[in-house]
């Protein structure tokens, strides 16, 4: 819902369901504030066969509920002119982070947001967004942990920078889930390999230019496998919105599935 409309959108998570994707990864500030509400459309009559899980910390850009009828437009524009997607992101704006966005009353507002957006009652997970060490207070786990005893979430824990995710895995352990960007050149889930860390990783093709002087399909099929089979990482997102795209990182999925029921025990 940002450089993608909701038609692509749409077909691209049927696309995934019927391959066999259960994980669905989103946050408030997704898709100038349109994704979640996407996302519980297409997963209608489905809650109960898939993971989900939204973020808090970040809003959408304040202009972005007024730019909505014209959204269309821009992705058209950006789709046929080059350099206009930077122009048009410019004129929008960012995600916003106001001072007290790990506050527990804005993490409770922002929850009740996303469970109505994705027309569910319970998150399986929810992440503090780009937070910081000091930004999860022991007045917002008590809140956390309340909504854990409520039923509705199942897990939480922090989507940020591996630096932070260290730090605050000295300091919770295995009570949270850690989210961040892994890949064979940012190898960041060494960082925290044997700890026990619970990781969802995303960005598995970051750094891809850096592999010069190799077929770009055989560097990303390289990255997707270390992703993928890097020690204690639990799940790998990648966004996927053809299917071309899918099968061909399915297939890999595959490859190590039957790499694994071909070795040896040990």
């Amino acid at each position: 819902m940002g450089r993608v409309g909701r038609a692509p959108s749409l077909r691209a998570i049927e696309m995934a369901l019927d391959a066999g994707i259960t994980h669905f990864d989103v946050a408030r500030s997704y898709g100038y504030g349109e994704a979640e509400a996407l996302v519980g459309a297409a997963l209608h009559g489905k809650r109960d066969k898939v993971v989900v899980a939204s973020k808090f910390g970040l809003n959408p850009p304040r202009s972005a509920g007024a730019l909505r009828a014209l959204k269309p437009i821009a992705q058209q524009v950006a789709a046929t002119i080059p350099g206009a997607r930077g122009v048009l992101r410019s004129l929008v704006g960012g995600a916003s982070a106001a001072a007290d966005r790990f506050s527990v009353a804005a993490a409770e507002t922002s929850f009740n947001q996303s469970l109505a957006a994705l027309k569910t009652d319970y998150l399986d997970i929810l992440f503090l967004h780009d937070c910081g060490v000091d930004d999860l207070s022991d007045e917002l786990v008590g809140f956390l942990d309340a909504q854990i005893a409520a039923g509705k979430i199942r897990a939480y824990g922090v989507a940020t920078d591996i630096d932070t995710v260290v730090a605050l895995h000295q300091m919770h352990g295995g009570r949270l889930i850690y989210q961040f960007a892994n890949s064979l050149a940012v190898r960041n889930a060494e960082r925290v390999a044997g700890s026990g860390c619970r990781i969802v990783a995303h960005s598995p093709f970051s750094g891809a230019d850096n592999f010069n002087g190799t077929a770009g399909g055989d560097v990303h099929r390289a990255m997707l496998r270390h992703a993928l089979s890097a020690a204690g990482v639990d799940v790998v997102l990648c966004s996927m919105l053809d299917e071309a795209h899918l099968r061909s990182n399915l297939k890999i999925v595959e490859e190590l599935v039957e790499a694994e029921h071909r070795a040896p025990a040990a």
